[in-house]
Protein backbone atom coordinates (compact mmCIF):
# COMPACT_ATOMS: atom_id res chain seq x y z
CA UNK A 1 0.00 0.00 0.00
CA UNK A 2 2.66 1.92 0.69
CA UNK A 3 4.43 1.66 -2.70
CA UNK A 4 0.79 2.55 -4.80
CA UNK A 5 0.47 5.75 -2.22
CA UNK A 6 3.87 7.37 -2.70
CA UNK A 7 3.26 6.89 -6.26
CA UNK A 8 0.01 8.50 -6.23
CA UNK A 9 1.54 11.37 -4.25
CA UNK A 10 4.57 11.96 -5.93
CA UNK A 11 2.32 12.31 -9.04
CA UNK A 12 -0.19 14.38 -7.96
CA UNK A 13 2.23 17.08 -6.34
CA UNK A 14 2.88 18.55 -9.27
CA UNK A 15 1.09 21.89 -10.57
CA UNK A 16 -0.22 23.67 -13.59
CA UNK A 17 -1.87 26.70 -11.62
CA UNK A 18 -0.22 28.79 -8.92
CA UNK A 19 -0.08 28.16 -5.76
CA UNK A 20 -1.54 31.72 -5.04
CA UNK A 21 -5.22 29.84 -5.77
CA UNK A 22 -5.89 26.86 -3.28
CA UNK A 23 -8.90 26.21 -5.74
CA UNK A 24 -6.77 25.76 -8.81
CA UNK A 25 -4.20 23.69 -6.96
CA UNK A 26 -7.11 21.37 -5.28
CA UNK A 27 -8.71 21.15 -8.98
CA UNK A 28 -4.72 19.92 -10.18
CA UNK A 29 -4.55 17.38 -7.22
CA UNK A 30 -7.62 15.79 -8.59
CA UNK A 31 -6.41 16.03 -12.02
CA UNK A 32 -3.30 14.61 -11.48
CA UNK A 33 -4.55 11.84 -9.09
CA UNK A 34 -7.55 10.94 -11.82
CA UNK A 35 -5.08 10.61 -14.16
CA UNK A 36 -2.20 8.29 -11.81
CA UNK A 37 -5.14 5.90 -11.01
CA UNK A 38 -6.63 5.39 -14.39
CA UNK A 39 -3.37 4.67 -15.76
CA UNK A 40 -1.94 2.52 -12.71
CA UNK A 41 -5.40 0.68 -13.22
CA UNK A 42 -4.26 0.08 -17.13
CA UNK A 43 -0.80 -0.77 -16.22
CA UNK A 44 -1.92 -3.01 -14.17
CA UNK A 45 -4.47 -4.66 -16.49
CA UNK A 46 -7.41 -3.93 -13.62
CA UNK A 47 -9.55 -1.86 -16.30
CA UNK A 48 -9.66 -2.16 -19.85
CA UNK A 49 -9.05 0.88 -21.83
CA UNK A 50 -13.24 1.39 -22.43
CA UNK A 51 -13.64 1.27 -18.75
CA UNK A 52 -10.89 3.50 -18.09
CA UNK A 53 -11.88 6.23 -21.32
CA UNK A 54 -16.07 5.91 -18.99
CA UNK A 55 -13.80 6.94 -15.78
CA UNK A 56 -12.22 9.51 -17.31
CA UNK A 57 -15.21 10.85 -18.93
CA UNK A 58 -17.32 10.82 -16.13
CA UNK A 59 -14.62 12.46 -13.84
CA UNK A 60 -13.86 15.34 -16.48
CA UNK A 61 -17.50 16.27 -16.20
CA UNK A 62 -17.59 16.15 -12.60
CA UNK A 63 -14.42 18.14 -12.29
CA UNK A 64 -15.10 20.90 -15.07
CA UNK A 65 -18.45 21.76 -13.15
CA UNK A 66 -17.80 21.25 -9.52
CA UNK A 67 -13.91 22.48 -9.43
CA UNK A 68 -14.89 24.94 -12.59
CA UNK A 69 -11.21 23.83 -14.81
CA UNK A 70 -11.82 24.48 -18.13
CA UNK A 71 -11.85 21.92 -20.62
CA UNK A 72 -8.28 22.62 -22.10
CA UNK A 73 -6.70 22.60 -18.74
CA UNK A 74 -8.14 19.54 -17.56
CA UNK A 75 -7.02 17.90 -20.28
CA UNK A 76 -3.00 19.85 -20.48
CA UNK A 77 -2.76 18.53 -16.84
CA UNK A 78 -4.69 14.45 -17.65
CA UNK A 79 -1.94 14.66 -20.17
CA UNK A 80 0.69 15.72 -17.84
CA UNK A 81 0.40 13.54 -14.92
CA UNK A 82 -0.38 10.33 -17.28
CA UNK A 83 3.24 11.07 -18.83
CA UNK A 84 5.08 11.22 -15.42
CA UNK A 85 3.24 8.19 -14.16
CA UNK A 86 4.40 6.32 -17.26
CA UNK A 87 7.91 7.50 -17.02
CA UNK A 88 7.87 6.51 -13.08
CA UNK A 89 5.99 3.50 -13.98
CA UNK A 90 8.83 2.16 -16.63
CA UNK A 91 11.72 3.00 -14.02
CA UNK A 92 10.36 0.47 -11.65
CA UNK A 93 11.60 -2.88 -11.42
CA UNK A 94 8.92 -5.63 -12.73
CA UNK A 95 9.24 -6.81 -8.93
CA UNK A 96 8.03 -2.97 -7.86
CA UNK A 97 5.10 -2.98 -10.36
CA UNK A 98 3.78 -6.37 -9.34
CA UNK A 99 3.90 -5.37 -5.88
CA UNK A 100 1.90 -2.13 -6.64
CA UNK A 101 -0.65 -4.00 -8.93
CA UNK A 102 -0.86 -6.39 -5.79
CA UNK A 103 -1.65 -3.19 -3.37
CA UNK A 104 -3.42 -1.88 -5.76
CA UNK A 105 -6.25 -4.46 -5.83
CA UNK A 106 -6.23 -4.55 -1.99
CA UNK A 107 -7.45 -0.77 -1.66
CA UNK A 108 -11.28 -0.85 -1.24
CA UNK A 109 -12.95 0.72 -4.28
CA UNK A 110 -16.13 2.78 -2.45
CA UNK A 111 -15.34 4.90 0.38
Amino acid sequence: MKTVLALVAALATGSAFSADDPNAAVASGVVRMSASMNEMALACKHMSSQKVDEAKAKQKSATLSDLKVSEADYEKLYSAAASDFKKKWSSMSAQQQQQSCDQMKKMPTKP
